[in-house]
């Protein structure tokens, strides 16, 4: 074979997508063993181009080998053999289809680039051409489906006692894309790859005895679901791991959703169940890591920011105490700085008290602020996106003044301390003042003040209720957790008859 007919994988042609989600895509390295495959393309109507090879992994994927396509033939092989997994040949410019690897890697595919799916066939395994024959039926369904999912939004517009006709037929057809996952999963052994992965893809249907639960006996219910509702993954088969996103991982991204984030309000409640979780893998590897690196990645920058929690939780005991081997060094670093950032100021914990300077010179204690909420706001002078928050916070403190909401606004560098007097006269900005005078607060640790402007809202006892909101979003965020807490009042005098 023509080695000079080869590219590098690192391609930015516009139909390859690369690795995408950053510290989770930079502890992932999988190695393979030594062996062999030979993969042979016969595709009617090619182009004279690059033919890719590559390797689902769930939302990312690996791009094996390319060669230019001669006379519609192609060879991929190697002295390795691949991981078992779901791969893709890519025809450009945009055509794409999967196809399974197991075992049997000496196989031959033919197919006519004008009609990849139709045309497909492969030879090998049962399972081989078991997974091209649901695909074609499952095309044919997304095919139905996006028609339907097009007269759905004209009925809703135009003709709305139409909407639930046309909505039974979506219905029915994702129903019949269920049983076919069973239909084709009879014909299969149940140690065969794609079993397990139809297995993955099959609705997650309890016991009637469970389900009569639901109102009854909802927490019975709701451990049940959270007990078995990976039940039907095989953690001992690694290779599920190299399928495409809507399989392993997005059933992954499901249970972090439903049995972790939507729990942010109890968090010490959700650290077990994180350990469960954890604990299925204890016998695979791969599987660990890639679950850590994605509970990594997910909790990295939540967009609730009460989800950090789980952020620090996983990296103390699963990194912290004894450091995986697969864990770059510069992960482990980036993960550390991260960590030692908001360690100290997650939502939900008592903020640390620290003593500052006021602009008259006195010493001022956080703790010491008499008031129904405190913001601790920290910026500095020559930072042009502080200023302007600090302006924002201005014009909101008349309506903080009239609620019992004190602010104290922290000035992080020392070396503009002129220009920070000068503003704060300037401006008239009647509230708490300080800054470190001596440098001994460590401020930088306790509230993570690397990047400015950083703002945290407390309540009276010091908790930090939520922390880096618009200043013009405050008075509405209190108000909103106000009805929360009177909402929980309620409930507490409801249960215990007050």
């Amino acid at each position: 074979m023509n080695r000079k007919n080869r590219v590098n994988i690192i391609s930015n042609k516009p139909y390859l997508k690369f690795i995408k989600y950053g510290l989770f895509a930079l502890f992932l390295t999988i190695n393979v063993n030594l062996s062999a495959y030979n993969i042979k393309l016969e595709i009617n109507n090619c182009p004279e181009s690059f033919i890719y090879l590559g390797k689902h992994k769930g939302p990312d994927f690996e791009v094996i080998d390319s060669i230019v396509a001669t006379k519609g033939v192609v060879i991929f092989s190697a002295d390795k053999t691949l991981e078992t997994g779901v791969y893709f040949i890519i025809i450009p410019p945009q055509t794409r289809f999967d196809f399974i690897i197991a075992k049997t890697q000496d196989i031959t595919i033919k197919t006519d680039a004008r009609d990849v799916l139709n045309k497909l066939e492969i030879n090998g395994e049962k399972q081989y051409q078991t997974f091209i024959e649901l695909q074609k039926q499952i095309a044919e369904i997304n095919k139905q489906r996006v028609q339907l999912e097009m007269e759905l939004n004209f009925f809703k517009m135009y003709q709305k006692d139409t909407v639930n006709h046309v909505q039974k037929k979506i219905d029915n057809l994702n129903t019949a894309q269920i049983k076919l996952y069973s239909i084709y999963k009879a014909g299969l052994s149940s140690d065969e790859f794609l079993f397990k992965t139809l297995t993955i893809l099959e609705p997650f249907t309890p016991p009637d005895s469970i389900n009569q639960l639901k109102y009854s006996n909802p927490e019975a219910h709701y451990k049940y679901y959270i007990q078995h509702y990976l039940d039907r993954v095989d953690f001992s088969e690694s290779s599920l791991l190299n399928t495409p996103e809507f399989i392993f991982h997005k059933l992954l991204e499901d249970y972090c959703y439903y049995f972790f984030d939507v729990r942010a309000n109890k968090l010490n409640e959700v650290y077990s169940d994180i350990d469960s979780l954890i604990a299925k893998t204890n016998n695979n590897i791969k599987f660990q890591q890639y679950i850590l690196s994605y509970l990594i990645s997910r909790y990295e920058k939540p967009t609730d920011l009460r989800l950090e929690g789980i952020l620090v939780y996983v990296y103390r005991n699963y990194f912290i105490v004894n450091k995986p081997e697969w864990v770059t060094q510069q992960a482990y670093e980036i993960m550390k700085l991260r960590i030692e950032r908001i360690q100290y100021n997650l939502i939900g914990s008592v903020a640390k008290d620290i003593i500052f300077t006021d602009f008259k010179g006195d010493k001022t204690s956080m703790y010491g602020i008499d008031s129904n909420y405190k913001i601790l706001f920290f910026w500095e002078t020559d930072c042009d996106i502080c200023t302007d928050a600090i302006l924002e916070l201005k014009t909101a403190y008349e309506q903080f003044k009239s609620a019992n909401i004190e602010v104290m606004a922290i000035n992080t560098n020392s070396k503009t301390h002129k220009e920070w007097l000068d503003f704060i006269n300037t401006n008239e900005l009647t509230w708490i003042n300080a800054f470190d005078k001596e440098d001994t607060t460590n401020y930088e640790i306790y509230y993570g003040t690397y990047k400015t402007p950083r703002l945290f809202v407390l309540d009276k006892h010091n908790k930090i209720i939520t922390k880096d909101i618009k200043p013009d979003y405050i008075y509405k965020y209190i108000e909103s957790y106000e009805k929360h807490l009177e909402k929980e009042r309620g409930r507490f005098d409801f249960m215990f008859g007050e």
